[in-house]
């Protein structure tokens, strides 16, 4: 019976603890959703507003997309793209994502 006794006020401590951190979880905003969140508050444009600038401007293939909130030393949201040229080489954009200016352009063997 005391190891019965044991056992419930184990399961039911951890149960608390399991079922607390379920809520915190539940809590914590996805990366998806402060995108969505971002271009709903008008914070960043469309991403298909953003790649038809890139696209007048660099011929080739997306092979990357990333956003990032908050870069370091900028203030707003940024798109990082990789674009596979018509001449095979590989080019980094980094793109301004609330007004679709390219700040920078790396090409693969840029450093």
């Amino acid at each position: 019976m005391q190891i019965l006794k044991i056992f419930l006020i184990f399961f039911l401590f951890n149960s608390s603890i399991l079922f607390s951190n379920d809520e915190n979880f539940s809590n914590i905003e996805s990366d998806h959703e402060k995108a969505i969140r971002a271009v709903n508050e008008g914070e960043i444009l469309p991403l298909d507003e953003i790649l038809k600038n890139v696209e007048a401007e660099f011929a080739g293939r997306i092979i990357s997309i990333n956003l990032k909130d908050n870069e370091k030393g900028l203030f707003g949201w940024v798109y990082d793209i990789m674009i596979i040229g018509i001449d095979n080489n590989v080019k980094q954009l980094r793109v301004d994502a609330g007004t679709s200016t390219i700040l920078s352009v790396k090409s693969g063997g840029d450093r």
